[in-house]
């Protein structure tokens, strides 16, 4: 990890979310951010087509911090010294590092399991039954030791208003018997649980560039064909309907995309042609 990539403005934006505020995903994009992501210390929030960072595990993060780019300071000393760095005397900076042996363990492990029908499932070799109430969703830590049958297609929906009107998207997936899984906090648990099963797994997202890539990168290239986008059927309709500015966005950032999945070529294709892009939210019905 390196230092260089921690600068005063990064710190102020990481201290800005500690204080409970929020960060546009524009302004704090990077190496930093997808370190915090992956150790499930900040979530990615989505609304419309803004998309911002929120602190989800703070005393993570301070710890995570003081480990690998504070030298064990507070963020706020941290900030302070930098915003004076000529002025500090070699004395102080020990003083205010000290010598503490601060051990990051990430608090906030594994995700959220919801399904509209009874799904069967084992825990520590233990048989139980998956049923919540409409309104309720169950979040799983020990992932290591949960086991679902091999029939059940396991869809993981990336926005968190998809994921709280499951029911309302059930015409999609007739004929299944489907787990939903939403990977909050934004960690690697989700894929590390895929990876140890056998299932099918069906990524359903906004259908845009963005979206084709994180299911890309984080699910191809781990599970390979036994992973796929959801295409709906009417997606092209969709499309001649969605969001230009959201495709315009992105686009620069993704248009050279490599599309490892051959399946996903067309539905890029489309998605150029249209120049536009349809957020998933679009499909809960009322």
């Amino acid at each position: 990890m390196s230092s260089n990539l921690f600068t005063l403005t990064v710190a102020q934006l990481i201290q800005k979310m500690l204080d409970g505020d929020t960060v546009a995903y524009s302004k704090f994009d990077g190496t930093i951010a997808r370190e915090m992501v992956n150790e499930g210390i900040i979530t990615l929030v989505s609304q419309g087509s803004r998309r911002s960072f929120r602190m989800i595990d703070p005393k993570g993060c301070r710890i995570y911090l003081a480990q690998n780019y504070t030298f064990g300071m507070k963020l706020r000393d941290w900030i302070e010294m930098k915003s004076r760095w000529e002025g500090v005397s070699r004395s102080e900076q020990v003083a205010k590092a000290g010598h503490s042996k601060l051990r990051y363990i990430r608090t906030f492990k594994g995700f959220l399991l919801n399904c509209y029908t009874p799904i069967e499932f084992t825990l520590h070799g233990e048989p139980c039954v998956l049923s919540p109430l409409q309104g309720i969703s169950i979040f799983i830590q020990d992932y290591e030791d949960f086991r679902i049958p091999e029939d059940v297609v396991v869809v993981g929906i990336e926005n968190g208003e998809n994921f709280q009107h499951i029911r309302a998207q059930s015409y999609l997936f007739e004929g299944m018997k489907v787990l939903f899984v939403s990977r909050y906090p934004q960690s690697k648990d989700l894929c590390n649980w895929l990876k140890m099963i056998p299932n099918r797994y069906i990524h359903f997202g906004d259908i845009d560039l963005a979206g084709i890539s994180i299911f890309l990168n984080e699910f191809y290239v781990n599970l390979g064909n036994r992973a796929e986008f959801f295409i709906p059927a009417d997606v092209e309709k969709r499309l001649k309907d969605g969001n230009r500015q959201l495709y315009d966005n992105q686009y620069l950032r993704y248009r050279a995309m490599l599309v490892s999945d051959e399946r996903l070529r067309p539905l890029v294709a489309m998605i150029h042609k249209y120049g536009k892009a349809y957020e998933q939210e679009g499909y809960i019905k009322e």
